[in-house]
């Protein structure tokens, strides 16, 4: 097997050569190496890749689609068409707007609450702390928590949508400082691991510029029976939605106000898979590989 493992460039226009850091790619090399896999890493938007060339390509630290999310799919469509894709494109397709969050509560999954803006004049701050996002994001980016009645988040929804993004409004759960996020990971379909991260919104902090790379607590964490569950509801919702499987998942849940786990995302297209938080994880995923 010629595997491709699809990554990013550390900077926008940079060498092609000069990929992000990913702390997930050296135990992924590793268990690929151990399991006799051959595989090569490159920035998805290397022009100089051939992707016929490979029998299989998986797509790891794409992370910078989300500044170009329309040429990151079409990439994504072609190369599908060149070589065995993982995940899927239709699986990519679907999960690039997180308006798919309405499609899954539509089948009876528990999101966070969410109000969809499209107008700004027909908008005001509600009563009550609150998150406002972009519907695609990524890694936090353009997020922002704000106090109740927050005059401020005006312009950042106005914003939002001057760019043609559809905003989020989310109220914010104070679960998440006492119990924070539950991450669970799915390999294959099946439930491999899970982390737990404190919060990454402080209040006041306003729109914080790369998020992502602010430094975050994160511990393994042993999800309850009802966590577990939740997940794996949310994944069958997910593949009845797109009709393929999954090579793997990333399930984000967050406590609501009674502690039931609510759906804050579900990540399909490179989510970090906190593959150092468990020992038998990148072995699983290189199995998984393998088997494709």
């Amino acid at each position: 097997m010629k595997l491709v493992l699809a990554a990013c460039r550390s900077t926008p226009g940079g060498p092609a050569t000069d990929l992000y850091p990913d702390p997930d790619q050296p135990l992924i090399d590793a268990a690929l190496a151990g399991a006799g896999v051959d595989a090569t890493t490159v920035a998805w938007d290397d022009p100089d890749v051939d992707w016929r060339g490979f029998d299989l390509a998986v797509i790891r630290s794409t992370w910078d689609w989300v500044d170009q999310p329309a040429a990151y799919l079409a990439w994504a469509r072609t190369t599908a068409g060149a070589t065995s894709l993982w995940n899927r494109a239709e699986a990519i397709a679907w999960n690039i707007d997180k308006r798919y969050l309405r499609a899954l509560q539509a089948r009876g999954i528990l999101v966070v609450p969410t109000e969809w803006v499209v107008d700004a004049s027909q908008w005001s701050a509600p009563d009550h702390e609150f998150v406002v996002k972009p519907s695609v994001s990524a890694g936090a980016r353009e997020t922002a928590r704000y106090s109740a009645g927050a005059e401020e988040s005006g312009e950042h929804v106005g914003r939002l949508l001057a760019l043609g993004q559809t905003v989020m409004v989310q109220p914010y759960l104070a679960g998440v400082d006492v119990e924070g996020e539950v991450k669970l990971m799915f390999i294959d379909g099946g439930f491999s691991h899970a982390v737990r991260i404190g919060t990454q919104l402080p209040l006041g902090a306003g729109v914080l510029d790369r998020a992502w790379e602010r430094p975050i607590p994160v511990e393994p964490a042993t999800p309850s029976a009802t966590q577990v569950n939740a997940a794996h509801r949310v994944l069958a919702a997910v593949e009845a939605e797109v009709g393929t499987p999954l090579l793997y998942a990333r399930v984000d849940l967050v406590p609501g106000p009674a502690g039931e786990p609510l759906l804050a995302e579900v990540e399909l297209i490179d989510p970090i898979l906190f593959l150092g938080q468990s020992e038998p994880a990148a072995g699983r995923l290189a199995a998984a590989i393998k088997r494709l």
